[in-house]
């Protein structure tokens, strides 16, 4: 903890100081270059976490400091919109610097607007990790795993007889490498390279002002480079969600997606079976006040893993944040946050809760300080998998 206040006082000396220097209202809003509006962004980070590795026995804690800049820009003409963004996060461990890691991550997007018919599509492409401690990262392992994450997508929405269709197609490439254990073998994890696809159609009916009812359905195929994996199983599958929802906008106030139905997932390996259940999907977001706001969201999907013996992952996710503006520039707000994940074809189910509070002071309308402390904690049946952890964080973040 010792590290945490120092890593945090040295943070503020040499950044919040010159920040608070910068305020000139008349400089907000990034920087005007014809019709592109270029956005820089950069935020420095402290943070402390009890347990990085989300171990059940001794566990390690480490302050971690992270530099996350950022640059977008968007370009608007009268039927074309642009959007490019480019990005990273570097983190560094104080004890533990065979965890650093160096996130990067660039974007484009656009969309065409043709009147009743709009067409939009974009790429993304990451450098990115998964940290010592994720499910799927062997406990053996001396680092974490670094991947690639290449997707793409093309959609459009035409309005016709006061119905409008929606569709899209998406795919997405990963790629992971391999990693290194503690007796020096390697861990191989190109049998976690795979190829997704999705394609989604969803009609949607206006019932009358802020309120629209809509159908939707996906399809999706999961394809594995190294079939069978080193488990001797075949995770190629194919699947399907089928929804029925409604959309609310009331009065600027109250917006919400609320929708449920069924999903499928076939395995090509007959020892994974099928994966058929319930699904639901709800976003839920409240503005009480011009100070306060209420959100909500939940999600019940199938995941993908690589866990022995485990098809895929059932998960129910649903979360929940307060926030509320207790002076023209101070925020604070409260999470909560509970995941149910029951691997199928296994034993194995686990529960983590999470509880967090925050802290935002705007010290101008370019430079802002975060804060925060969260709890989270995973009960599970597997042994060795129980975990509890405390993280608090403090970051300045410079918008133009």
């Amino acid at each position: 903890m010792r590290k945490f206040v120092m890593s945090t006082a040295l943070l503020f000396a040499n950044v919040v100081a010159p920040a608070a220097a910068m305020e000139n209202p008349d400089d907000a809003g990034g920087i005007r270059l014809g019709r592109i509006l270029a956005t820089p962004l950069v935020e420095f980070g402290t943070r402390y976490d009890s347990n990085i590795f989300q171990s059940d026995a001794n566990p390690t804690g480490d302050v971690i400091t992270t530099l996350t800049p950022r640059l977008t820009l968007q370009g608007d003409w009268r039927v074309f919109r642009l959007h490019l963004a480019a990005g990273g996060e570097l983190g560094f461990f104080a004890d533990s610097s065979s965890d650093d890691y160096q996130d990067l991550e660039l974007s484009t997007a656009g969309s065409l607007d043709l009147g009743a018919t709009s067409v939009e599509g974009g790429v993304q492409l990451k450098r990115a990790h998964d940290p010592r401690g994720s499910n799927d990262v062997p406990t053996s392992a001396t680092e974490p795993v670094i991947y690639r994450d290449v997707s793409a997508q093309i959609g459009g929405r035409h309005i016709t007889n006061g119905l409008h269709y929606e569709s899209q197609f998406a795919l997405r490439r990963l790629d992971f490498d391999d990693s290194t254990a503690r007796n020096g073998s390697l861990i191989r994890n190109d049998d976690r390279d795979r190829l997704e696809l999705r394609e989604t159609l969803r009609i949607l009916w206006p019932l009358d002002l802020g309120r629209e009812a809509y159908g939707e359905v996906t399809f999706n195929q999961r394809q594995y480079d190294r079939t069978p994996d080193d488990g001797g199983r075949i995770r190629d599958s194919a699947g399907y969600q089928m929804l029925g929802g409604i959309r609310l906008d009331l009065t600027d106030l109250i917006t919400a997606d609320l929708a449920a139905g069924w999903m499928n997932q076939t395995y090509a390996d007959p020892a994974f079976g099928n994966i058929g259940d319930y699904t639901l999907r709800g976003d839920f977001d409240w503005s009480v006040t011009r100070l306060t706001n209420i959100a909500f969201n939940a999600a019940r999907t199938v995941r993908e893993t690589t866990q022995t013996g485990a098809s895929g992952i059932l998960a129910f996710e649903a979360g929940a944040g307060i926030s509320h503006e207790l002076r023209r520039r101070l925020t604070v707000s409260l999470s909560a946050d509970y995941s149910a994940e029951t691997f199928q074809q296994t034993t194995r189910r686990d529960n983590t809760s999470r509880f967090g509070v925050g802290v935002r002071y705007e010290l101008n309308r370019l430079a802002r300080i975060e804060g925060g402390l969260a709890y989270d904690q995973r009960n599970s049946n597997s042994a060795g998998e129980d975990y509890e952890r405390l993280q608090s964080h403090i970051l300045l973040k410079l918008e133009m």
